[in-house]
């Protein structure tokens, strides 16, 4: 590198809004670049000598120990990492390790951390129903594509809720209450609804519930019946109590698509046809 080449790359590290930094084989800083002694707070005279743990915490540390551990091997190391800062928010980032080696050992290593919260952040909001914050039909999508193309053997399940007379309560009430009748009705599925199985809202005041792992039909039935009758117990606006009719149907990874969903959908139209709040169970697809 020549010297001009040189200069503009010392100031393009002083001066970039990522963290630069060097360390030296016993984890110790040598180097800090301005932007990493804004974000920690610490001057680069004071980060000097000090152990990466000493300025990031250990849990940080012990976060990234593995990397670091790579990197003294010799290997180029690239992760993505996430941590909780002081103010209890998350903060994501994109790392870069690059071994320094000095007579052919590895004397150390360079660490280049790009903030990509922005970015995770857009990307959450692109999965997210603003309005329930759910996940959306665009996560649900992926989601199902997924599972249909995996190995698993196991049985899932859908459920496809969609909120009964909705018309009528946003005629009645207005649309600030059927909003909030949307809200409480997330909230509540996601409440009662348990990891990995997933709730999402796809559109207006349709919802769908992907169920893993299950036995079979009667848990299917078990579990679409609750989901409904807990809704039609729990779910109140201005004294109405909310009511929603289920579509159910049982599936499997490498089942076609198109047909789960038209099943289920034929599913939810026989549970509205026959009176609404209740439960239609699909013959399998």
């Amino acid at each position: 590198m020549n010297k001009n080449a040189a200069t503009a790359f010392k100031q393009l590290v002083e001066t970039a809004p990522i963290l630069c930094y060097v360390a030296d084989k016993n984890l110790k800083f040598t180097y800090i670049n301005p932007f990493f002694s804004k974000i920690h707070n610490i001057s680069q005279q004071e980060a000097v000598e000090l152990h990466i743990s000493e300025v990031i915490g250990l849990e940080g540390f012990n976060g990234n120990l593995k990397h670091y551990n790579q990197v003294l091997t010799g290997e180029t190391v690239k992760f993505n990492t996430s941590f909780t800062k002081l103010d209890g928010n998350s903060h994501y980032c994109y790392a870069i390790y690059e071994p320094l080696m000095e007579k052919g050992e590895v004397a150390g290593f360079t660490g280049v951390v790009i903030d990509t919260t922005a970015e995770h952040e857009l990307d959450r909001l692109s999965k997210t129903d603003l309005l329930t914050q759910l996940s959306n039909r665009r996560e649900f999508e992926y989601d199902i594509a997924n599972i249909l193309k995996s190995d698993v053997t196991f049985n899932y399940g859908m459920l496809i809720l969609d909120v009964d007379f909705f018309k009528k309560i946003n005629d009645k009430l207005g649309h600030d209450m059927g909003d909030n009748a949307l809200i409480k009705l997330g909230n509540l599925l996601e409440k009662i609804i348990e990891f990995p199985s997933k709730v999402f809202r796809i559109g207006g005041e349709e919802f769908v519930i992907l169920l893993y792992d299950l036995k079979g039909a009667d848990e299917l039935r078990r579990q679409a019946d609750y989901v409904c009758g807990k809704v039609a117990s729990s779910v109140v606006i201005e004294g109405e109590n909310i009511t929603v009719s289920i579509g159910a149907i049982l599936f499997k990874a490498g089942d076609d698509r198109s047909l789960i969903l038209k099943k289920a959908d034929i599913a939810l139209y026989a549970s509205k046809n026959n009176g609404r709040n209740q439960v239609h169970i699909s013959n399998s697809s």
